[in-house]
């Protein structure tokens, strides 16, 4: 079932897939579509949180609250920063060009 959304966010269908497939297979792929309608109440004080909407990567679509869209966004900037301290300790080895 797909979220009724009224936009994508990164606007997927506008990135040419051949210039970006360097970034990775689902780099062009990933967005947030944002529902249509959330009841304003629920979205303030409901103690469950309502779906907001519906994050995609790939062909994964999984539909989320406010407070799981903020654990994804803490979560990736953790794994981006164990990443980066993993290159600069060398764990990965060192680049060559």
């Amino acid at each position: 079932m797909k979220t009724k959304h009224y936009s994508s966010i990164n606007q997927v269908a506008a990135y040419d897939k051949k210039r970006v497939e360097h970034l990775g297979k689902n780099y062009a792929s990933i967005d947030f579509e944002i529902k249509e309608y959330v009841n304003p109440n629920d979205f303030k004080y409901a103690k469950t949180k309502p779906i907001i909407g519906t994050f995609v990567i790939g062909n994964r679509r999984v539909d989320v609250t406010y407070s799981e869209l903020n654990q994804i966004m803490r979560t990736a900037n953790n794994a981006m920063n164990v990443c980066d301290q993993a290159y600069r300790m060398g764990k990965w080895g060192k680049a060559n060009r």
